[in-house]
């Protein structure tokens, strides 16, 4: 009886495809989650400068901030929770015309299926700065 290599060649294709593009499919999913981290982090830290420096007092643009980077984070995917959020200011009050805003939005991405490797909490670290200049010509609060 002899042995012929019929239908192994469909066989070596589906191994190949397989070994070749699941680690592609994944890359992709796991770069396109980083980046649109990266998106919402630049986004709300621009969001939140805007709505910081037209504020009327320090503690309505710390509510507006709050309220600014959980819209743009979610926008993008990113759960609120999941992002930091920290404003520095060059005068005090923070609102002092011509003083500086500086924002830094934080997040992490957890790259997709470390948790079923035992790999729970492996991800990535996104941040995004932006400064803003409170109107040199408003009133002083």
């Amino acid at each position: 009886m002899t042995r012929t290599d019929d239908g192994s060649a469909a066989v070596e294709l589906v191994a190949a495809v397989v070994l070749l593009l699941l680690p592609v499919v994944y890359l992709v999913v796991a770069i396109s989650d980083v980046q649109a981290a990266a998106f919402a982090t630049e986004g709300a830290a621009r969001d939140v400068v805007r709505a910081y420096v037209v504020s009327d007092d320090d503690a309505a643009a710390a509510r507006r901030a709050d309220a600014v980077a959980a819209l743009a984070l979610d926008d993008h995917g990113v759960a609120p929770e999941d992002a930091s959020l920290d404003v520095t200011c060059s005068a005090s009050p923070c609102l002092t015309p011509g003083g500086e805003v500086t924002v830094r939005v934080s997040a992490r991405v957890v790259l997709p299926g470390t948790d079923l490797l035992g790999l729970a909490g492996l991800g990535v670290d996104v941040s995004a700065d932006h400064r803003g200049v409170v109107e040199r010509l408003r009133e002083a609060p």
